[in-house]
């Protein structure tokens, strides 16, 4: 799937009009963001590729989205995803 093909699953998951491109920056760099931490912890771009890892990347995104300044913080759920997706 393509970036900007996420970049509209995360409109959904974040209930932002599909049509609405005025936040699609952000959410490129937010998604290149979780792209990478997944990468970095061990899920293949071949299982990337798939539908689990759009919902799991859908789900980092909504974490990043919720962000203030100073914190970092993936939800727990997004941890547990993250793991099974690098587990296989």
């Amino acid at each position: 799937m393509t970036t900007d093909e996420l970049v509209v699953e995360c409109k959904k998951g974040l209930n932002i009009a599909v049509d609405n491109t005025e936040l699609d920056g952000i959410l490129k760099q937010k998604i290149i963001a979780v792209k990478s931490f997944l990468k970095n912890g061990g899920v293949s771009e071949e299982v990337m590729a798939t539908d689990d890892a759009i919902g799991v990347i859908v789900v980092g995104v909504t974490d990043l989205w919720e962000l203030k300044a100073g914190e970092v913080k993936f939800s727990p759920v997004f941890f547990t995803l993250a793991t099974q997706l690098a587990s296989g």
